[in-house]
């Protein structure tokens, strides 16, 4: 049985039997990327040249290290399935059209949109993007494009500007008309659930002054991609218009989607913010984390505050 190594081990190995596999057709390294929230992946980024051109891809390695260290694959298993990923990566020409198309401006620029990020876990990534902020929050921008039938997003470093020969003004610009023609829709929360296959949600019962009571409806606001839908709140039109007037408060389920429940006289909010947190910390994913607390939009004012 195969003795298994601790995890720089692992990817000092995973690179060897990769360098050995290609030989001089490929290249093969491991990498550091900064994703969402602060945290880091190490990857290997393995660039094939030759006749196809030069053309690679970043494989995270915890994908493969939690299997083989559970004893499910050994570390040939883990080379062959990484030179498979990237020999499918390579028939396929979608990677190579969006790169292609990310340095050229007139190309890309129907698919650059906004997203939201909390500005606080971001600090690192935010010191090198684009980025607008709002409240505490961060607007930056991607260029979107879909990869083996999934959503994909480069963010739009400041060097990208630079190539495009256009001001942050500009892209921010070109990333709300694009947004604005994204498919949002608010959908009752309770139906939404249903259509994804879950079971139908009991209404949310909220226990104040010593009697619960249940909340009015509440509903998602998310894009037709499902991809970054928190930045729907940007369109201020078509919040306004959802609102017709009315108080809500925001509650940022992800950087994908926020939930909208009526807010009333704005009562209660701590109860919306304590609930954000502890969603967050049962459910979501670090990486897909917004912010630890709800939001209140005015709707005589037509306003978004942060809940207190």
């Amino acid at each position: 049985m195969e003795e298994k190594m601790e995890y720089e081990a692992f990817k000092e190995s995973v690179l060897k039997g990769l360098q050995e596999k290609y030989g001089g057709h490929a290249t093969a390294r491991v990498e550091k990327i900064l994703k969402n929230n602060g945290k880091h992946h190490d990857g290997i980024v393995v660039e094939l040249g030759g006749g196809k051109g030069s053309t690679g891809m970043f494989i995270p390695l915890e994908w493969f290290y939690r299997p083989y260290n559970g004893g499910n694959t050994d570390m040939e298993g883990c080379i062959q399935i990484i030179a498979k990923v990237c020999e499918e990566h390579w028939e396929t020409d979608c990677v190579r059209e969006l790169l292609q198309k990310m340095v050229c401006w007139e190309r890309i620029k129907g698919d650059i949109y906004p997203v939201l990020l909390s500005t606080k876990e971001n600090r690192e990534m935010l010191e090198r993007v684009v980025s607008k902020q709002m409240l505490d929050m961060s607007v930056v921008y991607i260029a979107r494009g879909e990869i083996g039938g999934r959503c994909v997003g480069i963010k739009i470093d400041r060097r990208m500007l630079e190539i495009y020969g256009i001001s942050a003004e500009r892209l921010h610009k070109q990333a709300m008309e694009n947004l604005m023609n994204d498919g949002y829709q608010f959908r009752d929360i309770y139906r939404f659930v249903v259509e994804q296959g879950y079971p139908e949600p009991e209404k949310l019962e909220l226990e104040e002054a010593g009697k619960a009571e249940k909340t009015e409806k509440a509903y998602i606001l998310i894009n037709a991609v499902k991809f970054y839908g928190a930045a729907g709140i940007l369109d201020r039109k078509l919040v306004r218009e959802f609102a017709g007037g009315k108080n809500f408060f925001i509650l940022p389920s992800s950087v994908n989607e926020t939930i909208f429940v009526p807010a009333g006289d704005g009562s209660g909010m701590e109860i919306y913010s304590g609930m954000v947190k502890m969603v967050n910390e049962m459910d979501v994913d670090e990486e897909e984390r917004l912010t630890d607390h709800a939001y209140f939009y005015d709707g005589a004012e037509d306003e978004i505050r942060m809940c207190a």
